[in-house]
């Protein structure tokens, strides 16, 4: 009998080595994917620095209209990485709270098991020090499981973003994202024809996405930068329009008004840009102040 209850001492070794085994490899794999997150994240900085820094070395106007939409571009991709790395961040942390928490229950348990097998095979509880021969022995009482410390887990960013403009993907399915992203590589790349019809396919397959009115944007800066502006402004046109609750409408807006400028129609261009504030009243500085410089630059009234 004493043999057959004295191993549990064993016992928590091998509960903390199944466990570990158990939740190792999630616990792993967010880490994994935080660090090539970061990683991307990282590459992406560069190389928008490197594009901002040609730009202010001063190019021609084609040019700097090339630069200023594989910045746009990236400047997306920068926010979106952002946002999934704070959800992996966000993982990881809630998987070594998990973590903890289980340990805890299996030493509580394991303890408890320990005691057990113990008391079983002394025969009963020791007589507490001091007490005389034929003193009542009061077992102790077992102690209560430890409350679960699990902190509560940040909040995940809304939208798949965590800063204002970025695109908005909850409800985007993997293959919509995969689409998307590929179109995104292409103008990153300066691929405009190739992005082009990639980003039609993408609004015709996935219209109703979160991502749709985004795309719709993306595919008006193919034709403004190629300086097909009487099309851009109609695409334009159609983002505001249909997805006038995309974050990308008040950037459809802006661009609207400056295709409008190019096009020869300065009144109509310097218009939209004045009500592009009062619009757009949530806006991001940046298109505020991008809609200020282009109305300067074009001598609007």
């Amino acid at each position: 009998m004493f043999r057959l209850f004295s191993r549990p001492s064993r016992l928590p070794v091998a509960g903390a080595l199944l466990l570990a085994a158990w939740t190792a490899p999630a616990f792993g794999q967010a880490a994994s994917d935080l660090g090539a997150l970061r990683d991307h994240l990282a590459a992406l900085s560069e190389t928008a620095t490197e594009i901002q820094l040609a730009q202010a070395g001063g190019v021609s106007p084609a040019a700097a209209a090339q630069l200023d939409l594989r910045l746009s571009a990236l400047e997306e991709e920068i926010r979106r990485l952002t946002g999934k790395m704070e959800e992996a961040q966000n993982t990881a942390d809630r998987n070594q709270a998990e973590m903890k928490r289980l340990q805890d229950d299996v030493e509580f348990r394991l303890n408890r098991l320990e005691e057990a097998t113990g008391l079983m095979a002394g025969g009963g509880a020791p007589a507490a020090a001091g007490a005389g021969v034929g003193a009542a022995v009061t077992p102790t009482p077992a102690p209560a499981a430890p409350a679960p410390s699990t902190p509560a887990p940040a909040p995940a960013p809304s939208g798949g973003s965590s800063r204002p403009g970025g695109p908005s993907t909850a409800s985007s399915s993997p293959a919509a994202l995969t689409a998307y992203d590929a179109a995104l590589g292409m103008l990153r790349r300066g691929e405009y024809d190739q992005a082009e019809a990639s980003l039609k396919s993408f609004i015709s397959t996935y219209g109703s996405d979160k991502l749709a009115g985004n795309a719709q944007y993306w595919l008006g800066e193919t034709y403004y930068v190629r300086g097909n502006y009487d099309v851009a402004a109609q695409t334009f046109l159609t983002g505001v329009k249909t997805y006038g609750d995309s974050a990308k409408a008040p950037d459809s807006f802006l661009k609207l008004g400056m295709s409008l400028i190019q096009m020869g129609q300065k009144d109509k261009g310097c218009q939209v840009l004045g009500e592009l504030p009062g619009r757009y009243a949530d806006a991001s500085q940046t298109i505020k102040s991008r809609a200020d410089r282009e109305r300067k630059a074009a001598g609007c009234p």
